[in-house]
């Protein structure tokens, strides 16, 4: 029961008023906001690991790698810096194609999702803050977006080093 009233205190301290009164799928924002971050960054990762060829970005990355420590060490000969970049280009086509596989996919669903969650959880102050937050429109807090944003920042994090995707 502990546990129970210390998850109920964080809720309330970080929801304002006008949100505790609002549940979406049975979920105050904060905790809606949070499964969504989960969903959508473990969807995300999962289509990046499969839609994307691992081992071929690690070797380019390695690769780049050695390029860029070429470059250190001849930093004062242009042509041969011009020659290292020159062998990069298609690494770093090859790598910008890679990424664009999961873009393309997720794309068209994320644009869904977050014009729903726009029309849901417009003007909402999900995480209240003493000051206005340089990226809120709101004038004290963090609405949906900017919890959005961390959450997700978190979950993908974690996501990609549990499942080490490159």
């Amino acid at each position: 029961m502990a546990n129970a009233s210390l998850v109920n205190n964080i809720t309330n301290a970080t929801v304002t008023e006008a949100a505790k009164n609002i549940h979406i799928l049975g979920l105050p924002p904060l905790w809606f906001i949070l499964v969504m971050s989960i969903v959508l960054s473990l969807a995300t990762t999962l289509i990046y690991k499969y839609a994307t060829d691992q081992n071929l970005i690690k070797q380019i990355r390695e690769d780049m790698k050695k390029y860029q420590e070429q470059m250190k060490l001849h930093k004062d000969d242009p042509h041969k810096i011009a020659e290292i970049q020159s062998l990069m280009m298609p690494l770093n086509s090859k790598l910008m194609m890679q990424s664009m596989k999961p873009m393309l996919i997720t794309t068209v669903p994320f644009l869904i999702v977050f014009a729903i969650l726009s029309k849901l959880l417009v003007g909402l102050v999900v995480i209240p803050l003493p000051f206005h937050f340089p990226l809120s429109s709101l004038p004290t807090g963090l609405g949906w977006v900017g919890t959005y944003v961390i959450f997700s920042l978190i979950f993908t994090t974690a996501f990609r080093k549990l499942m080490k995707v490159v």
